[in-house]
């Protein structure tokens, strides 16, 4: 049986015109299909506002979460309209429970750790995106079946960016979904979130969408995956940042990684690997133009040496040096990456010399002052807030000074294919 994974962000489902796109290019799809949505629009950032209004008390919780469910409702009213007003009152009750949810958790006393409390409310964003969805196309005849994905996919409790329990989740998927699968089938789930085994909900990381669908895609040996953006495939660079951006109309999973770790946002980075493990090929495609060919992500005997470029924003070049000028040695790196594995930060560039080590993480206002304090507690600690990190892979040497003019540059580092800059943000 040839499976089918598609996976549609938010900006595919920002409004009830994006709802009913999707559903016209879901109605063409090969079946058996599933079907991985992330929240609409940018549903998961109003939702960060309201867990950090409610953790940390700065301001009325209730407030943030009125205009989640007002975006919520305009979209449900615009999408059903034709239906009436009665369906339209069935799909708003179909999700109060989750509105219903969150106000219990930011009016009762919060008992939970930030991270876990984060979870608990963000994951909401997908469910209901999900469910509203799931309607329109049961109210224009296309039949599927709704999946609760915290119940297929288990994953230890680190809050914010959980890994998930392969073998444990593959087994329940085989037990549990697999069967629903037949040749005309189609499953519709959430991107982002799972679940631990004692029932609490976990998110994967920001952008963690394309990560669920590669899993499923790894679990049912898939034909392929497609990944639906705003784009119209991969491009060299990222177009905000860089003019005459160029799209790749084919990369290697190496490329892909590397592309990835540095920075490039088009891809969430743990993605490739459970498709470059069964050998699935990626296409990554515009939901706009869904007739093109977008790009597509493979196994290449020959990496092609393209050149891209990604800029990283929000980022904080930290430098630390033993307390009493010693060498930094093994013992001290140890003692760091502890740390850096205790608060779950990724590092995105890294440095060392005699008596420093420097690294870049992206800077989070929540946990980032308290990564920090740690930290002075077994070292000196320097900083510079507000920096970026421009890479460019395969450069070619005369094109560097064109991208670092006038720019405050802190750090760089250069190989044979890469160059990489700290530097000041625009």
């Amino acid at each position: 049986m040839n499976i089918y994974v598609h996976k549609f962000g938010g900006a595919s489902l920002k409004d009830a015109l994006s709802f009913i796109n999707v559903a016209k290019i879901i109605q063409q799809l090969s079946t058996p299909s599933i079907v991985v949505v992330s929240a609409t629009g940018k549903t998961t950032n109003a939702l960060e506002d309201v867990v950090k209004s409610a953790y940390f008390k700065k301001d009325n919780p209730l407030k943030y979460l009125e205009q989640v469910k007002q975006n919520h409702l305009q979209i449900i009213q615009n999408l059903f309209l034709e239906f009436g007003q009665s369906k339209i009152d069935e799909v708003s009750l179909n999700i109060n429970e989750y509105w219903v949810f969150i106000e219990k958790q930011i009016t009762n006393n919060i008992y939970l750790p930030f991270g876990q409390f984060y979870d608990q409310i963000v994951s909401v964003g997908e469910l209901v995106s999900s469910i509203i969805l799931s309607e329109y196309l049961n109210s224009i005849g296309i039949y599927h079946t709704w999946v609760d994905i915290r119940k297929v996919l288990i994953t230890d409790t680190q809050w914010r960016s959980a890994s998930v329990n392969l073998e444990e989740s593959e087994k329940i998927f085989q037990d549990t979904i697999y069967p629903l699968l037949s040749d005309q089938s189609i499953i519709l789930t959430q991107g982002f979130i799972g679940g631990t085994s004692n029932g609490y909900t976990t998110t994967l990381g920001r952008e963690g969408s394309d990560y669920t669908a590669a899993l499923l895609a790894n679990f049912t040996n898939a034909k392929e995956l497609t990944i639906w953006k705003d784009v119209d495939g991969v491009l060299n660079a990222d177009p905000r940042y860089f003019k005459n951006a160029q799209k790749i109309d084919e990369l290697s999973y190496y490329d892909a990684i590397e592309m990835t770790y540095y920075g490039a946002t088009v891809i969430h980075p743990k993605t490739i690997k459970p498709l470059q493990n069964k050998n699935i090929p990626l296409k990554v495609k515009s939901f706009l133009k869904p007739s093109n060919e977008g790009t597509i992500i493979h196994q290449l005997k020959d990496n092609k040496r393209i050149t891209t470029y990604t800029y990283l924003p929000n980022q904080i070049l930290i430098s630390l040096q033993s307390n009493d000028y010693s060498f930094f040695t093994e013992s001290h790196l140890q003692v760091v990456f502890q740390i850096i594995n205790q608060f779950g930060f990724k590092l995105n560039l890294m440095q060392n010399t005699a008596l420093n080590f420097s690294f870049c993480i992206t800077f989070d206002e929540i946990l980032t002052p308290s990564f920090i304090k740690e930290l002075q507690k077994h070292f000196k600690v320097f900083y510079n807030e507000k920096v970026a990190i421009l890479t460019i892979r395969n450069y070619v040497p005369n094109f560097i000074q064109y991208f670092t003019d006038g720019k405050e540059i802190l750090l760089e580092q250069r190989t044979r294919h890469h160059v990489q800059f700290v530097m000041k943000e625009k």
